[in-house]
């Protein structure tokens, strides 16, 4: 092909796309993704250790924000990665400003992170008390509302946790037996632990029980209003790892929720990027938290109805739900070196893409096969450099130059 062939094939075709990189096989060509298709019908970024996907991420992210700088994007880090990357246009929620009340999860979630040891009947012996103490907690902080009959133990509602632990007290009290009290016990000594545990004290701070916290939380996680910073990191790596999953669930459960609830005029476009998602939404429905890999491939099925776009990041696609890897329309794939990686690849990706599949493993850092609805066609592109002060912090040690330090 000659070079105005390859410009007349490649070459933007509207205003909505940005450039990302350039064409491996001739580096005066840009490769261009179509924001809208790449957007609307959700991404997949997929690469081993060390290929450049953190940077790839970073890079997609920067050039959505330069064409919308109002944009409202939430992106889950786990690792800590990502905020130096963004500077001031980023919200960094960590572990020491994260506030998610203890009354904002609902049952399932709230299960994940009381219920903990004792055979599988303790477990649902447990479960059924927590159930009754949320509900009574919940219908008690309303007071003599008219409302308060109809309260649910899943209704987002406010209550005290000293509220939860007398409920469970009273019913513990109703006991004389020592081993039919062991669930109440158990149930009790872990929300206290917890309560006591300053690295829970996101959960337990008391302001958290007012009327309006809903609103600030639910505002600062989705960027309304935007006041200059359009993206929202949510860095999990001091978050206590019992409960990091359930974190998640709950933070894509509002979003999902609010977006499902809004006024569709009114309601923003959200971007929702989820980093090592293979945590998240696992293959095995057995593995990782229910709850959250229900709500994230329940936002890559219906999502985009309601304006929330969702980005899939993982070093291990084959661990990954197949259910929720289908629902995206774009794939940019990086170097992939494990067979059973390799092999699942050809289940996702288009025809077209697939004469490409044996590249895969021999992809040079920050190159990338990129396919689907957000490109004209198939191609091999390499991601433009990102400047020192933009890329993530996803170097590994520099081991040598530990092996000298006293």
């Amino acid at each position: 092909m000659t070079d105005d062939d390859l410009t007349a094939i490649f070459a933007p075709t509207s205003r909505s796309n940005v450039r990302i990189g350039t064409l491996y096989h001739d580096a005066s060509q840009p490769a261009f993704v179509l924001l809208n298709e790449l957007l609307r019908k959700h991404f997949a970024v997929l690469g081993t250790t060390g290929s450049g996907k953190s940077c790839a991420v970073s890079l997609l992210l920067a050039a959505i924000l330069a064409d919308y700088p109002t944009a409202h994007v939430i992106l889950i880090d786990p690792h800590n990665e990502y905020a130096e990357a963004f500077g001031n246009s980023a919200e960094v929620i960590n572990v020491d400003n994260l506030q998610l009340p203890f009354w904002l999860f609902d049952f399932e979630e709230a299960v994940g992170i009381l219920v903990r040891g004792g055979t599988p009947q303790e477990q649902e012996a447990q479960a059924l008390i927590l159930k009754d103490a949320i509900t009574r907690a919940r219908r008690n902080y309303a007071g003599e509302s008219h409302i308060a009959p109809t309260l649910s133990v899943d209704t987002p509602t406010p209550f005290r946790v000293s509220d939860l632990l007398r409920f469970i007290d009273e019913g513990m009290g109703r006991l004389d037996k020592p081993d039919t009290s062991m669930p109440y016990l158990r149930l009790k000594t872990r929300l206290e632990s917890l309560r006591d545990d300053r690295r829970f004290a996101f959960m337990f701070s008391d302001w958290l029980a007012r009327q309006d916290a809903l609103s600030q939380i639910v505002g600062r996680l989705l960027r309304i209003p935007v006041s200059g910073k359009p993206l929202t990191i949510m860095d999990l790596s001091g978050v206590p790892s019992e409960i990091a999953d359930v974190i998640v669930s709950l933070s894509c459960r509002l979003i999902f929720d609010f977006a499902l609830w809004s006024d569709r005029e009114r309601m923003p476009p959200v971007l929702l990027v989820c980093e090592e998602a293979h945590r998240y939404v696992p293959a095995d429905e057995r593995a990782g938290f229910a709850a959250a890999a229900r709500m994230i491939t329940r936002i890559a099925r219906e999502g985009r109805k309601y304006g929330v776009s969702l980005a899939l990041v993982s070093q291990r696609p084959s661990e990954l739900s197949a259910q929720a890897l289908s629902q995206c329309g774009t794939i940019f794939a990086l170097r992939l070196a494990n067979e059973l990686d390799q092999r699942f690849m050809e289940t996702v990706m288009p025809d077209a893409a697939r004469g490409n599949l044996a590249l895969l493993s021999s992809l040079g850092t920050q190159e990338a096969i990129v396919c689907g609805e957000g490109v004209p066609l198939p191609m091999r592109i390499r991601f433009d450099d990102l400047t020192p002060g933009r890329r993530p912090h996803s170097e590994g040690a520099d081991l040598p130059k530990l092996g000298r330090l006293s």
